[in-house]
């Protein structure tokens, strides 16, 4: 150990002890449930090449990790996107974790996901400056944003993401 070894950055490994609580983990990363599968917040997507599928756009690389359980028990279809101007190099960093889906169903939708996450993370903060009938709930976890909006305009939308955002 030399005498400015205490100002190198720590890595560590991307692999590990798998968390068992995906509340208490959710600062470090996102657990997916049954799986026993956990991915850290930053890391590269790559790596493992534990998602479904990969589409690629012209701005952007969206990873399709499929129906996936997550936050003690939401089970949702996930994917996350990766926009080209902020990545660096060929590193696709896990930075979010999304769920979309719009149609009849979206006020169902947001209505399940909204009790479920109130039941694990609390009461949210609500933004009130939204167009009538729209909806925006937020939770913090540390550094990590979970949120849950609701769109009523030509076609009901939901969107759920939670991400890291430092």
């Amino acid at each position: 150990m030399g005498l400015f070894s205490i100002f190198k950055k720590k890595t560590e490994p991307e692999t590990g002890a798998v968390p068992s609580d995906s509340i208490k983990a959710l600062p470090e990363g996102i657990l997916f449930e049954g799986e026993e599968f956990f991915l850290k917040w930053g890391s590269d997507i790559e790596a493992d090449k534990r998602y479904a599928k990969k589409e690629y756009r012209a701005d952007r690389t969206i990873y399709q990790w499929g129906e996936k359980v997550l936050l003690n028990g939401l089970k949702l279809p996930l994917r996350t996107v990766c926009w080209n101007q902020k990545q660096h190099g060929d590193t696709k960093a896990f930075e979010s974790i999304e769920f979309q889906a719009e149609g009849i169903d979206a006020e169902d939708k947001f209505q399940a996901i909204k009790k479920h996450l109130e039941g694990v993370l609390g009461e949210p903060k609500t933004d009130e400056d939204l167009q009538p009938g729209d909806i925006a709930l937020e939770w913090k976890v540390k550094a990590v944003k979970v949120t849950l909006k609701f769109f009523n305009k030509e076609q009901p939308k939901v969107h759920f993401e939670a991400g890291w955002w430092v």
